[in-house]
């Protein structure tokens, strides 16, 4: 019981810094609104994190551990590029649709200038990121299922495609992230949007 209640807490605090942090910004968020969130005292805060950048830095790192490790089950025993490409941004829809908080706070931090909020390493996040949809393509110019190009430019093409859809969702929770629309971006993406019709 000890440890659930442990836990319980620093979820509580987790939660209620990315709450703050997605309303104001790192540079906006103060350590008394944090602990109001979370329902917690300031001693309790401090027991856990060091400080604010601590759970900034936190929230950052197990957001983007969760995701690869979502995305790495998905892909586990799916064979073929395209469907491997579903699982995906299946995985990537259904994160933002279960938590489009989390989906703003990590494009505020890719997206805000280097000065604000604490430093940390952006680049190897994102080639992490931008690795794992490479070799997804490799795979894919090997198989025969794509024509072939750069394994890299072709996943940074994926992700554009699948990240302005979360990035229009964060903007506008009303939309939806569908299954349906992942797969149909994927066959989008796979067979391009001509209409076979010869151009005159």
């Amino acid at each position: 019981m000890p440890e659930q209640k442990h836990g319980d807490t620093e979820r509580r605090l987790l939660a209620g810094a990315l709450s703050v942090f997605c309303e104001k910004g790192y540079d906006g968020a103060s350590i008394r609104e944090i602990i109001k969130r979370a329902e917690v005292t300031r001693p309790v805060l401090y027991y856990y994190f060091a400080n604010k950048e601590g759970l900034f830095h936190r929230l950052v790192t197990d957001s983007f551990e969760q995701a690869f490790a979502e995305f790495e089950n998905a892909l586990a025993g799916v064979v073929g590029c395209r469907a491997r490409l579903k699982a995906l941004i299946r995985v990537a829809f259904a994160r933002t649709e279960c938590s489009p908080e989390v989906a703003r706070f990590l494009l505020h931090v890719f997206f805000s200038p280097p000065q604000e909020g604490p430093q940390f390493d952006k680049v190897r996040f994102g080639r992490r990121r931008l690795g794992l949809v490479a070799a997804l393509m490799r795979e894919g110019i090997e198989a025969g299922e794509l024509a072939g190009g750069d394994p890299e430019t072709l996943a940074l093409a994926f992700c554009g495609l699948m990240d302005m859809h979360i990035m229009a969702k964060a903007q506008e929770p009303e939309r939806r992230l569908t299954p349906e629309l992942g797969q149909d971006l994927v066959d989008l993406f796979m067979d391009g949007a001509r209409s076979g019709v010869p151009a005159v």
